[in-house]
């Protein structure tokens, strides 16, 4: 039941992100460290909620926080950038692929420590 509510909570975090980030300017570093932050938030919710549960669905777990992460940064470059693609700055372009990857490199983390914990 764990791993479901955590997987719910990931995507409404991811909108509910996107939403908040879209107001910002995306450009340059700024959306380079937004990215990362984001990811990171997904990641954070969702490892909060699923705990140690999340170790037997890893794959798929790791999936969806990457999945979530870049499906939110997307929708933040979007309105951020007035509701047209071509308008999309790069930084907002890298923050979206930092993102994709920070968010499933911080959840294995926190999988592995949180079996380590539970298992002590």
């Amino acid at each position: 039941m764990r791993p479901a509510l955590a997987l719910l909570a990931g995507a409404a975090t991811a909108a509910f992100g996107a939403v908040v980030l879209g107001e910002y300017q995306l450009t340059g570093l700024t959306g380079v460290i937004a990215g990362a932050l984001f990811g990171l938030a997904v990641a954070e919710i969702m490892l909060t909620v699923g705990g140690a549960g999340l170790a037997r669905l890893l794959t798929p777990a790791l999936v969806a926080v990457g999945l979530f992460s870049a499906a939110g940064l997307a929708w933040a470059a979007w309105i951020s950038a007035g509701h047209d693609w071509s308008y999309v700055p790069n930084g907002g372009w890298m923050g979206l692929a930092i993102g994709a990857v920070a968010g499933p490199w911080w959840l294995r983390g926190g999988v592995r420590r949180a079996a380590r914990t539970t298992a002590a």
